[in-house]
């Protein structure tokens, strides 16, 4: 083989073993469900501070977002549960994330210390049925 071709070659390999990489990485990330609230605490122990994705709804007067250090706590709890869990996001709030009530996806770590979950990723879910915002007169 000329040197050329030996180059060609390698490209060819090494972009191929990429493509692969990140296909199972992806796989990888998207094959991860979600627990309720006291599917994650009824498995802390055993979950440790694996990564996980914990879907419940916001109590109501828990939502509270400092502006200055970016920083949103919140707590989550089963539809149909009573044990909340504090969450604690820091970046900017998902747009859907206006009231209070709504159904949402974290996705992070329990940081046994502090008490918390550490969100890295928040994912509202959208309503089944949107309703007309009553206007202000």
């Amino acid at each position: 083989m000329r040197a050329r071709q030996k180059t060609v070659l390698f490209a060819v390999i090494l972009i191929a073993a990429s493509f692969i990489y990140l296909m199972f990485l992806g796989m990888e990330e998207g094959s991860m469900y979600y627990l309720e609230v006291s599917e994650f605490f009824g498995r802390l122990d055993e979950l440790g501070q694996t990564k996980v994705r914990i879907n419940g709804e916001i109590v109501p007067g828990s939502l509270n977002y400092d502006t200055n250090k970016m920083k949103l706590e919140f707590s989550l709890k089963d539809i149909n549960g009573s044990q909340e869990l504090k969450v604690v996001y820091n970046g900017t709030p998902p747009d859907l994330l206006e009231e209070e009530g709504v159904t949402l996806v974290a996705e992070g770590s329990y940081n046994k210390k502090r008490g918390i979950f550490e969100a890295k990723k928040l994912l509202v879910k959208c309503p089944s049925k949107y309703e007309k915002k009553e206007e202000d007169a």
